[in-house]
């Protein structure tokens, strides 16, 4: 049978099945943890804010949330999954994290989640060529660096990454074919990086009185490109002629008719 523990309830425990919950969060009205399998753990650290529900469908897995950070949201895993959320995150409403097939999903410390986010290790149902009869959409972890900023309405898909530092913009959609690497702006549908060795603060504009016009630099600038060599140059054109009598059939000293 099914353990489900709510709201107050939400505190050290342990069962005959293995299950435990190791912390005291304070939870919110609503929220829930439930254990339909056996072995799986909950550990949160200190000064949890938890508004949300964790519910394990299978065997082996665990969920952590770190000193200081606030979850609002839902939680599921299948088997042997492991879910991991830093210290000192702030997480809007209706973060959603999916996880199975022992996929794990591992973000870092000091992050800013904004609201409707989507964190998706598996695709809830299997997809297969209908060729070959292989899967095709198989489960994947996904990590995420620390201090990064995820905008409003992101898709995080199987297999992604996201370094440190970067930020993701509104409604962007991050996949496992284009990895976000770190101190990178990344947006659009799949998410590419449109600026490289950005900085970010946490500071709320409509909030903060000192938003600083500019901040010391934290990165050297790119080296700039060594000019061609008029051998470089006299290569490139020959390159390009040898294309161009490829293309047209004729010899590129010729004039063609």
């Amino acid at each position: 049978m099914p353990v489900i523990l709510r709201t107050a309830q939400i505190t050290t425990y342990s069962d005959a099945n293995g299950n435990s919950i190791t912390g005291t969060p304070a939870a919110i009205a609503g929220s829930l943890v439930e254990f339909k399998g056996s072995n799986c753990s909950v550990v949160f650290g200190d000064a949890v804010m938890f508004h949300g529900v964790i519910i394990f469908h299978r065997d082996n897995c665990t969920v952590r949330i770190g000193s200081r950070s606030s979850f609002r949201g839902r939680i599921t895993l299948g088997l042997g999954c492991h879910v991991s959320l830093g210290t000192d995150i702030y997480c809007g409403p209706d973060l959603q994290i999916n996880s199975a097939e022992g996929a794990d999903v591992t973000i870092g410390n000091d992050l800013l989640i904004s609201t409707k986010i989507r964190v998706k290790a598996d695709d809830s149902h299997p997809i297969y060529d209908g060729v070959t009869g292989e899967r095709i959409n198989k489960s994947a972890s996904i990590t995420i660096g620390d201090h990064v900023w995820i905008g409003e309405e992101v898709f995080i898909l199987p297999g992604s990454s996201i370094g440190s530092g970067s930020v993701i913009g509104a409604r962007s959609v991050v996949t496992k074919s284009r990895p976000i690497p770190p101190d990178s702006l990344a947006l659009g549908t799949p998410a590419r990086v449109h600026r490289s060795k950005i900085y970010w603060a946490r500071k709320h504009l409509q909030q903060s009185p000192d938003i600083a016009a500019s901040v010391p630099p934290r990165f050297e600038p790119d080296e700039p490109d060594e000019p061609d060599s008029p051998e470089d140059l006299a290569l490139l054109v020959d390159n390009l002629l040898i294309k161009k009598q490829g293309v047209s059939g004729e010899d590129p000293a010729e004039p063609v008719a």
